[in-house]
């Protein structure tokens, strides 16, 4: 339902000083750290960049792990694999000799960029970066297709794997749901797609925000390993809202999962992050509970950012939204104004291969944040 109250926002063109050029130095979006030097002046900022749980860990945990932080970071953590009991447990994924655990869901993906991804990959764009940018950059020949607004920014899958087949590439991702766009496939569509691509070298299946999908994710976590050249990649510190932290895993059948250990440090996950596994191994419940909390955020968002006739919102089905502005208005001008007057940070997709400026991914936060956000646009809107 749309919001039919303004909320009483104080907004103001007050100039908070962001350094700009930070945009130019990343193929990404700077961070909240180099935005804040280094969290020193915090001017107000509102982060809506980064896709993240905003209810979980709840306080009691994070107490807890502000007690033990002094141990965590004394002794050596544990092996991968005791480490990757916590994850399947709190995950309920069935067998955790099928995860390998990563300093972030990137690591993972580097580490199969370097090792297992040879010659070519098929990738559908917009994507994560790190699955277009990093390829290349090893030499590895990119296939792309893309997301398009007349299809609502989703492909069927006859035309991915017709498109993957007719690229003769030996590799594909899938981003499910994807960054940025937000489309998806369910379940029984990707099984479908990992049967008739058994012969490629490796496929790839991203969920890493499949979890804020819907209350029964589609996800595939279970099936993996049924298919001798799949993965599924997962982010678990956006998922549970420390994604500083740098925790994600794959999952695979074990002969692709030893063959990716023999390269991994023995101790590649920090103490701090082993802590919280171990914390929130019976927080399974209070976890559903908050992911249910960011999807009917997320419906909010969606909601008011319809009011905004100068953007185009396509279908939602993660932590954030995909939205088209209008071409009369230039896109980057909007997003520095949002930051430079009202302290908003939000994501634009220009550095995505496959986008441009006018596109942009919108995270998801609280009611009284996405207020502020949508007033601060309204204000900028009639200015530009």
């Amino acid at each position: 339902m749309k919001s039919t109250t303004t909320p009483n926002l104080d907004i103001q063109n007050e100039k908070h000083h962001f350094n700009l050029n930070l945009f130019n130095e990343t193929t990404h979006n700077p961070s909240y750290a180099s935005l804040t030097n280094n969290f020193d002046n915090i001017n107000g900022l509102r982060d809506f960049c980064i896709p993240v749980n905003t209810y979980f860990p709840s306080k009691p945990v994070m107490d807890c792990l502000y007690d033990k932080i002094p141990d965590a970071i004394k002794y050596y953590p544990s092996s991968n694999n005791l480490i990757t009991e916590y994850i399947a447990n709190f995950s309920d994924i069935k067998d955790p000799k099928r995860i390998i655990a990563g300093n972030g869901s990137t690591e993972i993906i580097s580490w199969l960029n370097s090792i297992f991804i040879k010659d070519s990959i098929f990738v559908p764009v917009p994507s994560f970066g790190r699955w277009t940018e990093e390829p290349t950059q090893l030499g590895t020949e990119l296939h792309t297709i893309a997301y398009c607004d007349e299809n609502e920014q989703s492909l069927s899958p006859k035309k991915f794997i017709e498109a993957v087949l007719q690229s003769k590439a030996k590799n594909a991702v899938i981003c499910n749901p994807n960054n940025p766009t937000g489309s998806i496939f369910s379940r029984l569509e990707l099984l479908y797609i990992l049967d008739k691509l058994r012969h490629l070298d490796n496929i790839i299946i991203d969920e890493s925000f499949i979890d804020f999908s819907a209350k029964t994710p589609q996800t595939i976590k279970n099936d993996v390993h049924l298919f001798p050249n799949a993965w599924v990649i997962k982010s678990l510190g956006k998922n549970v809202g420390l994604h500083g932290l740098r925790m994600g895993y794959a999952i695979s059948n074990e002969n692709n999962i030893n063959r990716l250990k023999k390269h991994l440090p023995y101790w590649n996950i920090n103490g701090i992050s082993e802590m919280l596994l171990m914390l929130i191994q019976n927080e399974k419940t209070a976890y559903d509970e908050s992911r249910i909390k960011v999807i009917n955020d997320t419906k909010y968002l969606a909601n008011r950012f319809s009011e905004l006739t100068a953007f185009k919102i396509f279908p939602v089905n993660s932590n954030f939204i995909f939205a088209r502005l209008d071409l009369q208005i230039d896109g980057e001008k909007l997003r520095n104004k949002l930051l430079q007057n009202h302290s908003c940070f939000i994501r634009n997709c220009e550095n995505k291969l496959g986008s441009t400026k006018q596109y942009f991914r919108i995270a998801t936060r609280t009611k009284q944040d996405v207020d502020f956000l949508i007033t601060a646009i309204k204000h900028e809107l009639t200015n530009i």
